[in-house]
């Protein structure tokens, strides 16, 4: 006899893929395999509330995003230096070897680095080459100058 929890887990990832087939066809919510299919009274709000804060969670980002690419095209390039100095603030792109005490720091502020670079890339790709450019040029600079003297 089957577990209830590899019922449930066979439950929801049937739903799952009813709901990437869309709402037409045999796997939509009205036919066969669709969600009215599938689930029974008992689980029907916690799908729709789960559906429901997909949906929430997509706005949310595409909001995010359209607010971060504004940010990123203000004129004079400041928001452009402002996420470029939280990034070299996360350690962006310093190296992660390190005593090891402070590598498991400088892992999680290199992941918090990577997040918003990724954000970045989707808001304004164009700002995310700019922000690699100059931290590129900065590095440049310090290989050829190693003491920070600025000659």
């Amino acid at each position: 006899m089957p577990q209830p929890d590899a019922i449930l887990a066979d439950l929801l990832a049937r739903t799952a893929m009813a709901d990437a087939a869309g709402p037409h066809g045999p796997d939509g919510p009205n036919g066969p395999y669709g969600t009215d299919g599938l689930l029974t009274d008992l689980l029907g709000p916690e799908v729709e509330e789960a559906s429901h804060a997909r949906r929430e969670e997509t706005t949310r980002l595409a909001a995010y995003l359209d607010d971060l690419a504004a940010v990123l095209r203000t004129q004079g390039g400041a928001g452009v230096r402002v996420l470029r100095h939280w990034l070299d603030a996360a350690c962006a792109n310093d190296r992660l070897s390190r005593p090891e005490p402070a590598i498991h720091g400088a892992a999680a502020l290199y992941d918090y680095a990577r997040d918003r670079t990724a954000e970045i890339a989707m808001a304004d790709p164009a700002s995310l080459l700019r922000i690699q450019l100059e931290g590129a040029r900065r590095w440049a600079g310090e290989q050829l100058n190693p003491s920070g003297r600025r000659d």
